[in-house]
């Protein structure tokens, strides 16, 4: 009976493991905000305009989006194409 109820615990830890989104900051890149929305990665310039309106008002009504173009094959969205450009050549 304890082997089961091990199992079981750790079978319950890992599906809440596979469902967490990675945090933020793992995608942060210097001069970079990162921010992780149902599954996406929003992109915003360090104290910029777009990412004070993003924290206030949510999703901006023009985006730029890139399937599959962030790392781990992430969609990457961002207020204008520069910013994810910046972001992708920076290390």
């Amino acid at each position: 009976m304890t082997r089961l109820f091990a199992l079981v615990l750790g079978l319950l830890s890992l599906t809440a493991c596979a469902t967490m989104e990675p945090t933020a900051t793992s995608y942060d890149r210097p001069g970079f905000v990162t921010e992780v929305k149902d599954g996406r990665l929003w992109v915003f310039r360090a104290d910029s305009k777009e990412l004070a309106d993003y924290r206030k008002q949510g999703e901006p009504a023009q985006m730029v989006t890139r399937i599959g173009a962030g790392p781990n094959g992430m969609t990457i969205r961002a207020a204008d194409a520069a910013v994810i450009d910046a972001y992708l050549a920076a290390k």
